[in-house]
């Protein structure tokens, strides 16, 4: 019953159920379920083994339940296997163009803006995260009184992000007032993708950090060193790499409670750019919240950073 990958059970599963929608994420492919009417969005699974599973409704099954897959000839193995190579470039593509349009309209967006000039609202919460006069301006950070894509429409605090040019506007993240955890942030339009934030810094230092989140890049940049974020552990992209021209040495600062995928990612970046000096920190605390709650200078935190582990 194994299926040569993902792609092929999607192309299977499409093929079954007409009109049927997936997304892939990595080894599954997640939709509305087909069956009962009862799933959630992305309550439907599919494998890459050819199983299927519907959580709300308790039903599994197999795509190709009805064929005996070891009696496909040769010359039916490698049609399928096209249409599934067929199938997964033709949602790239997809994907693409919706991304490429989202990215048109963002850039004519002038909303952060029209934030920024609301930040006098807010000034206590920006200075209260470390975050200067100096940085507020340079920055652009603002206020929104109603989030555009939280479906309660909280208020938000809003950093801009830009190219390394710092001249075309990407996305503007919004930081929801109040809210804690994994419901804290939004971006101002969705499908916009992963962005390096402060990525100018690739083009301009040959040393840097890297951190989650845009405030502690923020804060480290005005206080210590240019400091690059990323939007959580996992949020760094590879494809970046060839971009970062000045970088020669790297330090990977994420959270404490991350320090292991901090590792992994340095050995990623480390295999992909060997001639680079790649060493990742084991900090005490969240980067910024050394300097702003327990007042380590800028001399002390680069002891931190001599501290890191180098990667080999």
């Amino acid at each position: 019953m194994n299926l040569s990958g993902i792609d092929e059970a999607v192309m299977l599963a499409e093929r079954r159920w007409p009109g049927l929608t997936l997304k892939v994420r990595r080894n599954e492919a997640n939709g509305p379920c087909p069956i009962c009417g009862k799933a959630t969005k992305d309550g439907f699974i599919v494998f890459e083994d050819g199983g299927y599973l519907c959580r709300p409704g308790n039903h599994t099954g197999w795509l190709d339940e009805n064929e005996e897959r070891e009696k496909l000839s040769p010359e039916e193995r490698r049609l399928r296997k096209i249409e599934a190579d067929a199938a997964k470039l033709k949602r790239k593509v997809e994907a693409l163009e919706k991304r490429q349009t989202v990215l048109e309209q963002m850039m004519k967006s002038q909303d952060h803006v029209k934030y920024h000039g609301l930040v006098g609202l807010v000034e206590e919460y920006w200075h209260g995260e470390g975050i200067n006069d100096a940085s507020i301006k340079e920055y652009m950070l603002g206020f929104c009184d109603r989030c555009p894509t939280d479906a309660a429409g909280r208020p938000s605090y809003t950093i801009p992000i830009f190219d390394s040019s710092w001249s075309r506007l990407y996305n503007i993240r919004h930081r929801i007032v109040g809210a804690e955890g994994g419901d804290k942030y939004r971006p101002h339009m969705t499908g916009l993708g992963r962005f390096l934030f402060n990525a100018r810094w690739t083009l301009e230092h040959d040393e840097v950090l890297l951190v989650e989140g845009e405030k502690k890049s923020i804060v480290l940049s005005q206080e210590v060193m240019p400091t690059i974020g990323i939007c959580g552990a996992n949020g760094f992209n590879l494809e970046w790499l060839p971009h970062m021209k000045a970088v020669r040495k790297l330090y990977v600062g994420l959270d404490p409670d991350v320090y292991q995928t901090g590792l992994a990612l340095g050995e990623r970046i480390k295999k992909a750019r060997p001639r680079w000096d790649v060493r990742v920190v084991r900090f005490i605390d969240k980067p910024d919240e050394m300097i702003t709650k327990r007042m380590v200078d800028a001399a002390m935190f680069r002891k931190y950073l001599s501290c890191a582990k180098v990667v080999r």
